[in-house]
């Protein structure tokens, strides 16, 4: 319940936001800055998906290895999944009933599609990102990388959406706490798996949390979607990354996936 200090038009910086997450006790600092992506310059605290994203720096850190740690996502696979939880947050946010690709901070950059190099959307013409992906030097960064795993967690979302449905206020089936439309679910597992994930986690550790986040919400209900859904950006169950290397690199590769999931 720590509340956030929050500086806005900062004038250290443009295009940009970043915060800062201490551990457990400690108040957050969230920078926003303008834009000179236009004329006049356009203000990225008026860019809804740029704010949300960065509170929810706030919200991985704290979760992944408990509150009092807050250094678990600071590089690697890891510091990217904290940016690709920020971007599958606000998609999440900004679907509705009618499918749409969504691209990140398209408004504050003036910038069609946006700061990432692809719109996320279940079109892999229009977003080709997948778990080999990483393999390029480009996608060493942790933006880059989280582009990776938010067009994973919006692929295996849209799974779920299909499946049980969509819905802006979160309803609630007879089990407590297990939320009824695919949306919701979606939001609700990627939060419990950040609790069961280890410090530091890979792709891999973060996917099999998800697994067993849904095995202990709903009994595995939805075990066939979720693989699905992460084997179709090739994150299945036989991914492998062969001869690692400190900074993240390797070679990735995805064989085949359990007989139950349909890509």
């Amino acid at each position: 319940n720590d509340t956030v200090i929050v500086n806005t038009q900062d004038g250290s910086c443009y295009n940009d936001a970043n915060f800062m997450t201490p551990p457990d006790s400690q108040n957050g600092r969230c920078r926003m800055y303008l834009w000179n992506t236009a004329n006049p310059y356009r203000d990225g605290d008026l860019e809804a998906g740029i704010v949300i994203h960065e509170l929810s720096h706030g919200l991985s850190m704290r979760l992944t290895g408990g509150p009092a740690n807050s250094g678990c996502l600071g590089w690697g696979e890891a510091g990217g999944m904290g940016e690709g939880w920020g971007d599958f947050l606000v998609t999440t946010i900004w679907t509705t009933k009618v499918y749409s690709d969504y691209p990140m901070g398209a408004w504050a950059a003036n910038r069609v599609h946006g700061i990432r190099n692809y719109p996320y959307s279940l079109n892999e013409t229009v977003n080709p990102s997948t778990y080999k992906t990483l393999d390029k030097p480009g996608y060493w960064g942790v933006h880059a990388i989280g582009e990776v795993w938010a067009e994973m967690l919006w692929t295996v979302s849209q799974r779920l959406i299909a499946k049980h449905g969509f819905e802006f206020t979160a309803e609630y089936a007879a089990k407590p706490l297990v939320p009824r439309h695919g949306n919701s679910l979606g939001v609700q597992l990627m939060l419990n798996g950040m609790k069961l994930q280890p410090c530091n986690p890979s792709f891999f550790d973060a996917c099999e949390a998800i697994i067993a986040a849904d095995e202990v919400l709903t009994s595995g209900e939805n075990y066939c979607e979720l693989w699905a859904g992460f084997a179709a950006r090739e994150l299945g169950p036989d991914a492998r990354v062969d001869g690692r290397t400190p900074w993240g690199g390797g070679v990735r590769t995805n064989i085949c996936v359990p007989l139950c999931v349909q890509i």
